[in-house]
């Protein structure tokens, strides 16, 4: 008969097991968690033929000085500006951010000619995009199948 008395409080038990365990839905990212001010502390292109950049070149390191700021409007749109490594002056950049599932791009209007489109991560105020296969133009050369590493902090 003890059994029976307890009998009622085993579905509120279930229940509140159920609604106060973690979600096993993954997070999913959208450029409204992207807004905001963004500077660049690597960027890293890869030239796998070896041709135009015999070795992967930081183009916002310290050792070359460029840079890349932007920034981030809830509709994804963004501006900023890109300065090429070794002192030339600061252009300005625009285009659009988008997400499809694990995939970010980052598709320029105005500055830089090709998008940079790869899986990525947000961590906090840390983005890491990783692209591969891509095509740049880099000081009039073109490098095709390049990797990409773009980290930019908020």
């Amino acid at each position: 008969m003890k059994t029976l008395r307890y009998l009622p409080v085993f579905p509120l038990l279930i229940a509140l097991s159920v609604s106060c365990g973690d979600s096993n839905e993954p997070d999913v990212t959208t450029v409204a968690d992207l807004v905001g001010a963004w500077t660049a502390t690597k960027f890293e292109v890869t030239d796998p033929s070896g041709t135009v950049l015999p070795v992967p070149v930081d183009l916002v390191g310290p050792f070359v000085g460029g840079s890349l700021d932007i920034t981030i409007s809830s509709n994804g749109s963004f501006t900023g500006t890109f300065r090429l490594p070794l002192g030339s002056n600061p252009e300005p950049v625009a285009g659009t951010i988008s997400i499809q599932g694990n995939v970010l791009t980052i598709d320029f209007t105005t500055g830089l000619d090709d998008p940079i489109s790869g899986q990525f991560v947000l961590n906090g105020d840390v983005l890491t995009v990783t692209g591969t296969n891509l095509s740049f133009t880099y000081l009039g050369e073109t490098i095709t199948g390049a990797s990409v590493i773009l980290v930019m902090e908020r």
